[in-house]
């Protein structure tokens, strides 16, 4: 699970990567003819990006990673996705005909929290195909604890981003401002136009910070309320299963 969540990232990636290219460039450009001609104009993206400056670069990096973070965590945390509930019946049909060579091919065909944590109990079995109902319980928990962490990992990024883009803002603050004291310092106190990119430079990268910062929490705490939603009604789902197993076997030595 771990590498195909690492693949599914890197794609969401490359893909949020070209699509923020094109414009990216467009807005360079647009800032660069402005520039020549009359000075950045900042009532357009592309003179606030040239009014910025370079700590814009770092905030759209986060923006198009946060992006591509948040859509994947939106497509792999629903319900459907995450404990695959139309695969319950099947799997108890099973379970009840001690078919556990079934579930694990059910498991196999379709790779998911539940299905990746039941595959490992299940894996369990003795060569022999004696069951251990405790020998899949405890396999279970080992592997509920790795997949449910491997999978909260691409959503704890969100929080990183979170913070970082707004520190990149206040970088920005900083910077525009230093450039700012040191116009006066040259003799620009009189000169509103020497103070004016510097200081604009200082508020568009804040608001800029700001702008990518919110949402991005927003949509970390979003999914991990949703992640963890789902991760408590795992325990649950196991539970009824394994119960179901063990019914099983008890019905089996009884006979």
């Amino acid at each position: 699970m771990n590498a195909r969540i690492r693949k599914q990232t890197l794609a969401l990636l490359v893909f949020a990567l070209l699509v923020a290219v094109v414009p990216a460039f467009a807005a360079e450009e647009t800032a660069a003819t402005a520039e020549a001609s009359a000075g950045p104009s900042m009532t357009t993206l592309g003179g606030l990006w040239a009014v910025g400056g370079i700590c814009m670069y770092p905030i759209a990096a986060i923006l198009i990673g946060a992006i591509a973070i948040s859509v994947y965590g939106f497509l792999n945390t629903p319900e459907s996705k995450m404990l695959t509930p139309h695969l319950i019946p099947n799997i108890n049909t099973a379970i009840d005909k001690l078919d556990l060579d079934e579930v694990q091919t059910i498991c196999n065909a379709n790779p998911a929290l539940l299905t990746n944590i039941l595959s490992a109990g299940i894996q369990r079995v003795g060569a022999d195909g004696t069951i251990d109902a405790g020998a899949i319980e405890k396999a279970m928990e080992e592997a509920s604890a790795e997949e449910v962490s491997a999978g909260m990992k691409p959503i704890n990024y969100l929080s990183i981003f979170a913070q970082l883009a707004p520190m990149f803002g206040l970088l920005g603050t900083v910077t525009g401002m230093i450039k700012a004291f040191d116009a006066i310092s040259k003799g620009g106190m009189g000169k509103p136009d020497a103070l004016a990119g510097n200081i604009g430079e200082a508020m568009v990268t804040t608001a800029f910070g700001l702008i990518v910062g919110i949402p991005t929490m927003f949509c970390y705490f979003n999914l991990k309320s949703r992640y963890s939603a789902n991760a408590t009604r795992l325990g649950r789902v196991l539970g009824n299963i394994l119960y179901r197993l063990q019914t099983a076997l008890a019905a089996s030595k009884s006979a």
